[in-house]
């Protein structure tokens, strides 16, 4: 067996990263992101686009105006979340268990053939914060 020597490597072992918001978004927070073609992040449309993780709150506006309310604007930073347990807002009713993708940025019951962002970790109706775990593959 071959020795292996990882100097100068770093692992990041960070439950998130920053990225470039690819367009204005009314409101980033717990939302499902994915990149555009340029490599920024914009809403997951649907589940037929590969999921980055959850945008947490948006770390580049400059005024609190813009914290409280979630917007950002094209190459505003944006924190996402991409491991571990986070909150999504549902775009429908979600059960407990249930795998989910996106629909326009919004958390719903994946299907066969999407990408999944995690599993339900709570029950939830439309437009409440879903309890997820961080999963990311394509459903068979």
């Amino acid at each position: 067996m071959a020795n292996r020597n990882f100097n100068g490597v770093q692992i990041n072992q960070s439950v998130t990263i920053v990225e470039q918001a690819g367009a204005e978004i009314a409101d980033v927070r717990n939302r499902i992101m994915a990149y555009d073609g340029d490599g920024n992040v914009v809403l997951a449309a649907d589940g037929s686009v590969v999921p980055v993780g959850i945008a947490l709150i948006e770390s580049g506006v400059n005024d609190i105006s813009g914290v409280e309310s979630g917007k950002v604007n094209t190459g505003d930073d944006v924190d996402i979340q991409i491991k571990d347990i986070g909150y999504i807002l549902a775009g429908g009713e979600i059960a407990k268990g249930k795998e989910v993708t996106a629909s326009n940025g919004l958390a719903v019951t994946a299907e066969s053939g999407n990408y999944v962002v995690g599993i339900a970790l709570s029950a939830v109706a439309k437009d409440e914060y879903c309890r997820v775990q961080i999963t990311k593959y394509q459903k068979a």
